[in-house]
């Protein structure tokens, strides 16, 4: 009983608190003292249950549109507070946000310390001004967000949708993450956010020099009560179907670009030592598949791997953009290089070594600002986890040996699947390795 009472004390102290009414937000706050400034984190739960539920495919990234415009008429406010904010899918973030873009979106903000509690409560009645929005101000947000979205279609979107469509067909929601189409109706866009942008769907984190149980309290009374119920109580986590020697080719426009993604399940319910092993051994073949493929043959110009959640599933994947003249020869070189990878008995301390410190230097970097670390910590509320779940994830990455890292094998849960996008018939000719065009490579 004294180690339990000393672990929830432990549990308190770190974490903050969280919100037990089902009208309010889940709000956690932890005192990291000589902060500058605090960063706070508002994920918005089950974006792509929420969308599929009322059958609105791209209407969270319209309401970020709708909540900048609110914020542009409320800078000044803000500005007074000395806070910045950011919406969604808005910035480039300096962590892969591959997974949220399924799971949640987000606002997250950074202001001086003794500052919290009112730009928090600007936020508030910035998202329910948001919610009022009339005609006029919806087809500027239409129109903004289209336009944005003709920049920033990729290729690597559409190969993650068709994945999302093979391994869970019918029934998790493979939707666009980005909205695109004409003005909608403005009471299904007031609908959506009326059950998206509500405090019972939020997970609101900070992290800064504060007073955690006095800026929870401040927080639930501006994040209570007001909103419609919930769209996604849970995070969903379907079951996932795993199909042998799955191939799919898609078809484009783009003459110029073609793009590969291979993708191999990881066991379930990995522990933490097995996750560090996948991330180090994603890291080493990441950098072998750049130096080759990139430097060496001249194939590509942009390749890696990593580990990516999927709808609470754990997948190695190699992704890759080429010409298209290249994909069907870049996908079988990928192949090898992988298998080659799979099948090296070990690799010597001194390469170990190297990754390891190359990947704990990136994660710790992603995690530097109160901001990104009030981020992760809202992630692991949303998926269960333990709040420090990165710090553990690290010293695991710290512990792991040779011999672990030899065995990742054992982890692959099933056959890869892969995905090859290639220009329209007859804007393709032969592939280099049918020219025998391509650099050699040893």
């Amino acid at each position: 009983m004294k180690n339990l009472a000393a672990a929830l004390l432990l549990f308190i102290s770190v974490s903050g608190f969280a919100a037990e009414q089902n009208t309010s937000a889940t709000v956690s706050v932890q005192n990291l003292p000589g902060s500058v400034a605090a960063g706070f984190h508002i994920a918005l739960k089950g974006r792509k249950i929420c969308e599929k539920k009322l059958n609105a495919p791209g209407f969270a990234d319209l309401s970020a549109y709708i909540l900048q415009q609110n914020y542009r008429k409320m800078q000044n406010q803000f500005d007074k507070l000395g806070c910045e904010l950011q919406f969604y899918d808005y910035p480039f973030l300096p962590f892969d946000d591959y997974y949220t873009r399924d799971e949640m979106s987000f606002i997250r903000g950074r202001v001086p310390n003794e500052k919290v509690a009112d730009a928090l409560r600007l936020v508030s009645q910035l998202i329910r001004n948001a919610q009022n929005i009339n005609e006029k101000e919806l087809a500027e947000a239409v129109r903004s967000c289209t336009r944005s979205n003709r920049m920033r279609a990729s290729l690597g979107n559409t190969a993650g949708t068709r994945l999302r469509e093979i391994l869970f067909p019918g029934e998790y929601p493979a939707l666009p993450t980005y909205f695109s189409g004409k003005t909608p109706s403005i009471t299904k866009v007031k609908q959506f956010m009326e059950l998206y942008d509500t405090p019972e769907n939020m997970v609101i984190t900070v992290v800064g020099k504060v007073n955690p149980a006095a800026l929870r309290e401040k927080i639930l009374k501006e994040f209570s009560g007001w909103g419609g119920t919930a769209c996604c109580r849970n995070i969903y986590s379907p079951e996932i179907l795993l199909h042998n020697g799955k191939t799919v080719t898609i078809e484009t426009r783009r003459k110029s670009r073609g793009y590969i993604l291979l993708a191999l399940p990881l066991k379930d319910k990995m522990q933490t030592d097995e996750l560090a092993a996948a991330l180090l051994f994603a890291r080493q073949l990441s950098d072998t598949v750049s130096f080759q493929l990139r430097e060496r043959e001249g194939l590509a110009y942009s390749v890696g791997a990593g580990i990516r959640n999927i709808a609470g599933h754990y997948f190695l994947v190699l992704s890759m953009g080429t010409s298209p003249k290249h994909v069907r020869y870049s996908a079988k070189r990928m192949d090898e290089m992988l298998g080659a990878a799979l099948q090296k008995r070990k690799i010597s301390k001194s390469d170990l070594d190297r990754i390891r410190n190359s990947l704990l230097i990136s994660r710790r970097m992603k995690r530097l600002t109160n901001v990104n670390k009030a981020f992760f910590i809202g992630v692991n509320i949303l998926w269960h986890r333990p709040l420090n779940f990165e710090e553990q994830l690290d010293n695991s990455i710290k512990k792991a040996d040779i011999d672990f890292l030899a065995n990742v094998k054992a982890l692959l849960n099933g056959p890869e699947i892969r995905i090859l996008i290639n220009a329209t018939e007859g804007q393709v000719g032969k592939t280099a390795a049918d020219k025998g065009t391509h650099r050699k490579h040893p």
